[in-house]
């Protein structure tokens, strides 16, 4: 067996399924930069106050890739058999849930925000703040989810290209609101961090119908259609929930571990959190390639295990991860060079908060590396093999049992410098890599998950 992929058919199938999710990712991307930008000319404190409130965002966020993320092993193999009923039933068992975790989650954002902000920071001020964004962008939780979770499943079968609409649509909406509802242009009133959180909420209703009109109307593959969710299938659901669990599992527990790392961040003070939000849309801009390709290994190795192509999923799988390595090389690269000139684009930051995120941009470079191949060596390879389990014990024991813990005891206790605390919160990742490259290069991980 050759040990790399050289039919160019496959690194076709690869573009096309990478770069679509890639430029939703950047459009994404592209909507964080905006609400920063905006929100950090009204200075440091309402910055740092949306930062630590979308943490429950975020934490939505985890839990709905985990919800699809067990579905779209199911939907890979299954869509590699060319079975579609069942696929529309995982569809139906996906929404179900989907739509009740985020109506608790809009349940916290109206009842407790000011308990749940107070978890990551004790500046009242920020509190204040955190609570009134959180008040308003809680309605858009329940959308989110459920289109979310269309897209994610979508992807699966190859259907990618309306996220990119979906959420060019959304960058657009969003931008305009942003810049009419936060400083009050085009007649509207100038609501500050309230006007930025209705501009959001107003875009993810426009995600919501644009994913919902697609998935009823136009979508021309699985023809889901709203009676789908009512049949119900015992043994689907045992196949489900034994997928779904560790994913759901790895993504809960993994966001919280994360949401911990949000705790350090906060609790070291208003500077490095206004730093941090900056740097993170960089690392979310130098990193839409690497989930790309981390889907897209998902849904090509898991519909190569459908089809019973053994020997061709192991060259695929070493094929991806040497891909990934060289992709995050140049994640890397790209992090350097670009940290100076989105910098510029911030006018009000302290010299101290300019300090940290210089330092962070430097971390980050190296860190970038070993979360390319994290992501497309677990979340892409093991676990369309249906390996999530592995994957569960893995991600969640180096994050709880060794980063989060060496950030508290770096950060909250003995107190040392932003970049190095930073660089012990992310140690999970250098981890990772190693067990992974052991797990991937044995081939246990492979298996047919619809038997």
């Amino acid at each position: 067996m050759q040990l790399f992929v050289r039919d160019r058919h496959f690194y076709n199938q690869l573009m096309r399924i990478a770069i679509p999710i890639a430029l939703q990712n950047l459009i994404t991307v592209m909507v964080s930069m905006m609400d920063t930008l905006m929100i950090g000319q009204l200075g440091e404190v309402q910055l740092s106050a949306t930062s630590i409130a979308n943490q429950l965002w975020f934490l939505l966020m985890i839990i709905c890739f985990g919800i699809s993320g067990g579905a779209n092993v199911l939907i890979a193999q299954y869509w590699g058999k060319g079975d579609v009923q069942v696929i529309r039933r995982v569809q139906a068992m996906t929404y179900k849930i989907a739509l009740g975790v985020s109506l608790i989650f809009l349940f916290i954002s109206l009842a407790f925000p000011e308990a749940f902000l107070s978890v990551f920071t004790t500046d009242a001020e920020v509190i204040a703040y955190g609570a009134q964004y959180l008040r308003i962008i809680g309605f858009s939780y329940p959308l989110y989810a459920l289109a979310n979770v269309t897209i994610m499943m979508l992807r699966s079968v190859g259907t990618v290209n309306i996220s990119v609409v979906m959420y060019l649509v959304s960058l657009v909406v969003n931008t305009v609101l942003n810049y009419a509802l936060i400083f009050g242009h085009f007649g509207a009133p100038a609501l500050g961090i309230q006007g930025g959180a209705a501009a959001t909420a107003i875009a993810r209703l426009f995600e919501f119908g644009i994913a919902t009109g697609f998935l009823l109307w136009k979508e021309d593959k699985l023809h889901f259609r709203l009676k789908d969710l009512l049949p119900s299938n015992r043994e689907l659901y045992k196949k489900y929930i034994s997928l779904s669990i560790p994913v759901i599992g790895n993504e809960l527990t993994w966001g919280l571990g994360a949401s911990l790392v949000g705790v350090v961040i906060g609790r070291m003070g208003t500077n490095f959190v206004a730093a941090n939000s900056i740097f993170s849309v960089l690392n979310q801009f130098v990193s839409v390639l690497i989930f790309g390709i981390g889907n897209a290994a998902l849904t090509l190795v898991g519909n190569t295990i459908g089809a019973g192509e053994y020997e061709k999923a192991k060259q695929r799988s070493v094929t991806l991860y040497a891909l990934a390595l060289i992709i995050g090389i140049f994640s890397g690269a790209l992090t350097l060079a670009l940290g100076p000139l989105l910098r510029s684009f911030y006018h009000n930051l302290s010299a101290e908060t300019v300090e940290i995120y210089n330092s962070l941009v430097l971390v980050g470079a190296l860190v970038i590396v070993f979360i390319a191949l994290a992501n497309v060596g677990m979340v892409g390879i093991l676990r369309a093999g249906g390996d999530a389990k592995f994957v569960f014990f893995a991600d969640v024991a180096f994050l709880w049992l060794i980063a989060v813990p060496l950030g508290f005891i770096t950060g909250l206790w003995l107190h040392w410098p932003a970049p190095v605390v930073y660089l012990f919160l992310k140690s999970d990742e250098f981890l990772k890599v190693i067990c992974s490259t052991v797990r991937i290069l044995r081939f246990r991980w492979l298996r047919d998950v619809t038997l």
